[in-house]
């Protein structure tokens, strides 16, 4: 059984109208730190063939996937419009005609065993009904197709990050913004910032096996998994 605090991060949380990142989507294009460069990165080493990045915002994750030679195509699934305008542009620079991003509800997406693996980057914790759209991530997946979740934990240590960002950005005209927009992201109460135990119980529950857990990014601040389909 899981505790109660913990069971709250499985149920329907409505916390993040679409609205919240329309305006963030600029902003997020515009700015990247170290430490998510590092997430990217691991993310990408597991990737390949037909890649689904789900709740791709402004497809950060694409330009590591291009030169990837593992990597056939890249489809990216954002609910944001305004997201999904900046992700089209940072395509249309990659110039690979495999490369896609579509508006769409992850749960909403049609088809089964389509994408050979799966991406997610910090946006579990803004899904209303976190368990559902694993479920539609497994059912997008071959069977024993690999899925990559990244999501910020109960301990995600914030003001040490801005910090950080601080000083490996000083000067960046959009920084300031990134900075508040952030804050406002993270203080929302209805965020599923949840445990690596509760976590794994769910991921499981949506049939994935876990292949590797770790918190080594964000300060420990990030819960990293690689899951499988079962099959």
């Amino acid at each position: 059984m899981l505790p109660e605090a913990e069971k709250m991060a499985l149920q329907a949380t409505p916390a993040y109208p679409v609205t919240d990142w329309d305006a963030y989507a600029e902003l997020f294009a515009a700015v990247t730190t170290s430490v998510q460069l590092a997430v990217y990165r691991e993310a990408a080493g597991h990737l390949t063939g037909a890649v689904v990045d789900c709740g791709c915002g402004s497809a950060k994750m694409a330009p590591f996937l291009a030169t990837r030679p593992p990597v056939r195509s890249y489809t990216g699934i954002d609910g944001s419009q305004a997201m999904v305008t900046v992700a089209r542009r940072l395509l249309a620079r990659l110039g690979n005609t495999a490369f896609q991003v579509q508006q769409d509800w992850i749960e909403k997406v049609s088809g089964n065993g389509v994408y050979d693996s799966a991406v997610s980057i910090q946006s579990y914790y803004s899904w209303p009904e976190p368990l559902t759209v694993l479920q539609a991530i497994q059912r997008l997946l071959v069977p024993k197709g690999l899925f990559v979740l990244a999501t910020v934990n109960l301990h995600l240590p914030l003001e040490a990050l801005i910090r950080e960002a601080e000083q490996e950005l000083a000067g960046h005209p959009a920084l300031d913004a990134y900075r508040e927009h952030n804050r406002r992201l993270a203080a929302n109460p209805g965020a599923n910032f949840i445990t690596m135990d509760a976590l794994i119980a769910q991921v499981r529950m949506a049939g994935f096996r876990v292949q590797e857990a770790h918190q080594r990014h964000f300060r420990g601040g990030l819960n990293f998994l690689l899951l499988q389909k079962g099959g």
